[in-house]
């Protein structure tokens, strides 16, 4: 590991040498006729919890603002899929507003489980992966923070932090409205009014999101399409401004999901034949989510240097029922029917200090979750259990009730000295306490209700603490290149088993995942920032690493620390205006990630030992280009592509010897065709996702004690034509 670390700086250091030479060269002399003052959009981030500069920020960030998303028609996290360095936005999940991510070659891929990617909006964390698959509306920007973020962000940022910040309403008026008709019956409304209420000292905002699409999918057994989308979001935002000093924003976030749960696509189908748009699941995809949360903002200069932010939120959501199997065939083999309920309330406080060589965020942050979870589970016991009526004896039928509930507290503070007016240090530390407790009533029984396992019901309790230090140092080696180094430390939160079908494993915690990074990273700009190339190299050491594994100590399988793992690559980030009217961007991830040591893996004395993390593709390319066609039409047009790429990964710890665990190499492409009228009011868009239609599973599942094999993929070339207007 050492050997690679000095490796790894010395190609940052080799390559910040070879950047200041290129900035150092004049810039070409511009084309007039379409040149003009091109330049990469300067960005401005607060990653850091206070305004910074994307260039001069020593974080790998991903930021997007609201016109590359717009030109892009990303809509959603999940339409982000492919277009960060090594970050893997799971392209099809149980529903459609749980998301999974694996950043770097550490993901959870169990929803249920609490995250490694920390989701924030507005400043508010989200806990859980069960409804963090948020639509956009009136962003003013998305970033993603790579690598463990555990000074600032602290709980459950080991691989990084994804915010997305909405705009805040003001003083000028503003309403925005977007009717989108599309394939599959696709209709998206999307709308926005905002303006003062009082001049100066109260303005509001309320956005309205409206997503429906038919299904994709077709299920003879149940007779109709599947994998269908229906969903409605609301927000409201009251901005009080009393004083220059005082500013006060209430926010409350609404949604309201009816999409199908997923139908899985088996691959062993009726006939012999197969079909990657037929389902035979014999379950209704049934999910009823509501959400909701409410939070209030305090931000009071104290004086010219400091400033004290408050941040107090309440959320939830009740997502009952939610129905779905997990082998797409017309036959009780793996069915689930569930009821998930989780309430939260956060409160942080920052004090933020700015004294020209000296900045400093310090906090505090607390956190009290409820997560219930009341689950059916009907499985088959063995592949040659057919028909229940026949064989009840090869059917389980486990019944969960839990409650876990959940105290975190957290003291943390960062802070940035100016050595020199190039050299800056950067030193944070955190320490989290976190408090659990598990209750728990859980049983298995037989199809004709009878206990056939053993019944186990009680309580269980655990206290850990953690320390996550964080420290940087950073050069300008000129006033468009900028250099770091960085060490860090982060951890995911432990917890308990809420499967657990016995008393031993139930009532045994399994303690947190903590990483070790060591990070650098290059910033640079050139050609009269006409481009911009941002490079990370990293390397991370996962120890106690969350994964399920057969136990030969208690004779079963079960959710604990089985797991150490390490992963390094590299990351390039480009963005060029070689002209006023073309914008380029090209991305390349290149990760190599891991088990060091994983007993158990695929059961008793299956380890798997050296072999690769789930969801980490060798290699993911993504590019676009935007081009403002010099066409004589009234009004404007703009053409934009986005391409990604990524190489073959796997879906399990254990190869299969039929390959059934490997999902291939694969690419998308996307577009959007803008004419904006001459009233610039007025725009239309038609846009299309995965042009080429690619087919290719997604993800993939194989259960040898069951033979349930099933695949997913993703959704077919899809196109929406949507009328704008803005004012």
């Amino acid at each position: 590991m050492q050997t690679f670390k000095l490796q790894l700086l010395a190609f940052t250091s080799g390559l910040a040498v070879t950047s200041v030479a290129l900035a150092a060269e004049p810039a070409p002399a511009a084309n007039t006729d379409d040149a003009g003052s091109a330049a990469v959009e300067q960005v401005i981030v607060t990653a850091e919890r206070r305004a910074t500069d994307l260039q001069k920020t020593a974080i790998a960030i991903s930021a997007f603002g609201p016109q590359v998303l717009a030109d892009r028609k990303v809509d959603n996290i999940r339409d982000l899929a492919g277009q960060i360095p090594n970050l893997s936005i799971s392209r099809v999940t149980i529903s459609h507003t749980t998301q999974t991510y694996a950043l770097r070659g550490v993901g959870e891929a169990d929803p249920i489980q609490e995250p490694v990617l920390a989701v924030y909006v507005d400043d508010v964390y989200v806990p859980r992966q069960i409804g963090s698959m948020i639509e956009f509306n009136d962003l003013e920007r998305i970033e993603v923070l790579r690598g463990p973020q555990g000074t600032l962000y602290g709980r459950n940022s080991s691989a990084g932090a994804l915010r997305i910040i909405t705009r805040d309403p003001g003083d000028a008026f503003r309403a925005k409205a977007e009717v989108g008709l599309g394939s599959y019956g696709a209709v998206d409304v999307r709308a926005l009014l905002e303006g003062p209420i009082v001049e100066g000292k109260l303005a509001g905002s309320l956005s309205y999101i409206h997503h429906k699409r038919d299904g994709v999918t077709f299920d003879p057994t149940l007779n109709h399409d599947v994998n269908r989308i229906d969903l409605d979001a609301w927000r409201a935002k009251l901005r009080w401004t009393p004083t220059e000093k005082l500013d006060v924003l209430f926010t409350l976030n609404a949604l309201r999901d009816r999409s199908d749960t997923r139908s899985y696509i088996p691959v062993n189908q009726p006939g012999g034949g197969f079909d990657k748009r037929r389902s035979y699941s014999e379950v209704e995809p049934t999910q009823d989510l509501d959400q909701i949360s409410g939070s209030i903002r305090v931000q009071y200069a104290l004086n010219d240097n400091l400033k004290i932010k408050s941040i107090t939120a309440y959320g939830g959501f009740n997502l009952n029922p939610v129905n779905y199997d997990n082998d797409g065939e017309a036959a009780l083999i793996q069915k689930n029917l569930i009821h998930y309920n989780d309430q939260y309330v956060t409160q942080e406080v920052q004090l933020n200090g700015d004294y020209g060589r000296l900045t400093f965020t310090s906090g505090l942050f607390y956190l009290h979750e409820r997560f219930f979870v009341e689950r059916d589970g009907y499985s088959r016991r063995n592949a040659q259990a057919t028909d229940p009526a026949v064989t009840p004896g090869n059917y389980n039928f486990a019944r969960a009730h839990n409650v876990t509930n959940t105290d975190a507290y957290a003291l943390f503070g960062e802070a940035t000295y100016a050595v020199t007016d190039r050299f800056s240090l950067t030193g944070g530390l955190r320490w989290t306490n976190e408090e659990k407790e598990f209750v728990f009533d859980n049983k298995v029984l037989n199809l004709a209700g009878q206990v056939i396992g053993q019944s186990i019901a009680g309580t269980a309790d655990k206290t850990w603490s953690a320390i996550t230090p964080k420290l940087t140092a950073q050069y300008q080696w000129t006033p468009d290149v900028s250099q770091y180094v960085s060490y860090s430390k982060g951890f995911k939160s432990g917890g308990f088993d809420n499967r657990a079908t016995r008393l031993d494993l139930a009532t045994l915690p399994f303690a947190p995942e903590d990483v070790t990074t060591f990070e650098a990273g290059l910033k640079t700009q050139a050609f009269d920032r006409r481009l911009r190339a941002n490079l990370a190299a990293f390397y991370n050491d996962y120890q106690d690493l969350q994964v399920s594994f057969y136990d030969p100590a208690y004779v079963g399988s079960r959710r604990g620390n089985a797991g150490q793992a390490h992963t390094y690559g590299v990351e390039l980030e480009t963005q060029a205006r070689p002209t006023d009217r073309v914008g380029l961007n090209f991305n390349v991830g290149w990760l190599f990630a891991v088990y060091d040591d994983y007993k158990g893996a695929g059961g008793a004395g299956v380890n798997a030992d050296g072999n690769r993390l789930l969801n980490s593709p060798r290699w993911n390319l993504s590019g676009g280009v935007t081009w403002d066609v010099p066409v004589e039409v009234p009004g404007s047009v703009r053409v934009g592509l986005d391409a990604q790429w990524q190489s073959g990964v796997v879906s399990s710890a254990t190869p299969s010897a039929g390959g059934q665990h490997d999902i291939p190499s694969q690419g998308f492409l996307n577009g959007t065709i803008t004419w904006t009228a001459p009233d610039p009011h007025w725009a239309v868009q038609l846009s299309a996702r995965n042009i080429l239609d690619s087919d290719k599973p997604v993800s993939s599942t194989y259960t040898p004690s069951t033979a349930v094999y099933y695949q997913n993929f993703p959704d077919p070339r899809t196109w929406l034509v949507t009328l704008k207007y803005a004012l």
